[in-house]
């Protein structure tokens, strides 16, 4: 007989859910949702709740009739990216820049002529091929570097300190080879959400009659409207740049931008944009949709109930005003054990961001001896210690 194979999927976005041993509950990979296992079997339908001893569920007979059908999430995207405001090209700059190419990783960063490009920031290639910049668009906005190069190695020191799963030798044997100030590229996305959101709301009372605890749940049908105005939503420009890595050091301080000049640009690289509109926008549109998901979500879960469910939307996202800016960040790439190891640092906030090594040999000896349940725990507080969740 062919085994049948279940597979649940988020209500909120649609991915995987997997069942965390330690919390109990079913969770999603993507959106850190989480529900009980008795809220998704009775979405899909499956009305035979996991609990102990005798148990009868009564629901509400005065519930809507549409409560328990789960309406289809819909997106309309409507517009198009007004891209017009960014200068097409450098001008007359373009006299004063130099493009440097890396045979080795193909990467490419713009600096002006005085500065003495001698290698490679992403791949330490000690050979790059200077050449004139030609047919970029010119930044409109720029935030100028705050800190220095001094900030960011105790950033990093300070990243590595009190790690108790850092292995010893990694403080005492790792070489930052690479250290540099680089303008990063973003193009920064004005839009605009309205959405209509519905949500299946549950009160639950419980109470013992007899030999059986007798489970009530009401039901309730809530649906929330909002309108949004989103103004510079980022996304980086570079494919050099990891997007988690840049995503991770959010948020710039818009107050800080100033109108792009080349006068910011001695004594730094800045990384030539090679991502399209098109490409980022799609992230851009991401994050818009979530957070008014979101918004409508937790303005659902005011009311009186004991637990609440997404359960479809009408959401119409408009595109708007597309503007480019150069960003400021710090790029550290540190050498250890035959590995690299890739940081950075917001260069206007100090943030700092990055993977660190794990000690195995210490991992196993502090939690090998636990139950397997108790092993997604650690594991979880280990991220938490290197900074990740």
């Amino acid at each position: 007989m062919a085994q049948q194979t279940v597979n649940y999927k988020c209500p909120s976005c649609g991915g995987p859910l997997h069942f965390d041993s330690a919390s109990g509950k079913l969770r999603c990979e993507y959106c850190l949702s989480s529900y009980s296992p008795d809220e998704i079997a009775r979405m899909y339908g499956d009305q035979s709740e996991p609990g102990a001893g005798k148990q009868k569920v009564e629901f509400d007979a005065e519930q809507e009739a549409d409560v328990l059908r789960r309406k289809e999430d819909e997106i309309r995207v409507g517009g198009k990216w007004d891209s017009s405001t960014i200068p097409a090209d450098w001008g007359e700059d373009s006299a004063n820049m130099v493009v440097y190419s890396c045979p080795s990783c193909g990467g490419e960063i713009l600096a002006d002529r005085s500065t003495a490009a001698t290698s490679c920031p992403y791949c330490s290639n000690p050979t790059i091929i200077p050449a004139q910049l030609s047919g970029d668009r010119r930044p409109q906005y720029i935030i100028p570097f705050k800190l220095d190069q001094n900030a960011a190695m105790e950033a990093y020191k300070k990243h590595c300190k009190g790690k108790i799963l850092l292995p010893k030798t990694f403080a005492q044997q790792s070489t930052v080879e690479k250290l540099r100030g680089i303008y990063v590229p973003f193009w920064l996305f004005d839009s605009h959400v309205s959405g209509d959101y519905s949500f299946l709301g549950e009160i639950k009372t419980s109470n013992r009659e007899g030999d059986y605890i007798v489970t009530r749940t009401r039901q309730f049908s809530i649906r929330r409207s909002l309108e949004l105005g989103f103004e510079m939503i980022p996304a980086d420009a570079s494919r050099n740049m990891p997007d988690d890595l840049m995503d991770s050091l959010e948020p710039f301080d818009y107050s800080q931008m100033q109108t792009f000049s080349t006068s910011y640009l001695p004594g730094y690289l800045a990384d030539r944009s090679d991502v399209s509109i098109e490409e980022s926008a799609e992230r851009a549109k991401n994050r818009a949709v979530a957070s008014a998901q979101n918004i409508a979500f937790m303005d659902a879960r005011k009311g009186p109930y004991t637990s609440v469910l997404p359960f479809g939307s009408q959401v119409a996202f408009e595109k708007g005003q597309v503007h480019y800016a150069l960003l400021p960040v710090y790029i550290l790439k540190v050498a250890w054990n035959g590995n690299n190891y890739l940081y950075a640092m917001n260069g206007e906030t100090g943030k700092f961001v990055g993977d660190l090594p794990v000690d195995k040999g210490r991992f196993f000896a502090l939690f090998g001896g636990s139950a397997g349940a108790l092993f997604i725990l650690f594991y979880l507080i280990v991220q938490l210690i290197l900074g990740w969740l």
